[in-house]
């Protein structure tokens, strides 16, 4: 561990010097020594303590929340998968059929207000519907309705 102390440090005038003071070599090294033993300090465990605070404050933080999803797929090949985050809901759609699908979402996140959204999927794609909470959100009722697009 390095340690950096400051001792006091008496200033001379050489010849020529023209006015400047400076200090000598051997003062100069006596500033900053390297200590030969660990000595406990405060900062440690300051250091320690706000490691752990950035490490689990988003943890603590996090909201949590269920989601109930509601498919109304109409026989057709849709796999949903929802993405729960602290701030926002994902819900990722993949057409596994050969025709263009057109999917209607509703979200029910009370208190918020309810929000609806819809979302075209091209055979063989995946797209995704993303739902930001402006509230805190226990409960999160998703009712997808998706119809085949000629």
């Amino acid at each position: 561990m390095i340690s950096i102390g400051f001792a006091p440090v008496g200033r001379f005038r050489e010849a020529s010097d023209h006015g400047s003071l400076r200090s000598s070599h051997a003062e100069c090294a006596r500033v900053v020594h390297v200590a030969a033993g660990r000595r406990p300090g405060r900062l440690n465990g300051l250091a320690r303590a706000l490691a752990l605070t950035v490490l689990f404050a988003p943890v603590a933080l996090a909201q949590t929340y269920t989601v109930e999803i509601r498919p109304t797929l109409n026989d057709l090949d849709v796999k949903i998968e929802p993405v729960a985050k602290s701030t926002m809901l994902v819900l990722r759609l993949t057409n596994n059929t050969d025709q263009r699908i057109r999917c209607r979402l509703r979200y029910d996140a009370s208190p918020q207000t309810p929000f609806r959204s819809s979302l075209n999927v091209d055979p063989g794609r995946t797209e995704q519907n993303v739902f930001h909470a402006r509230r805190k959100w226990f409960a999160v009722v998703v009712e997808v309705n998706c119809e085949a697009r000629e």
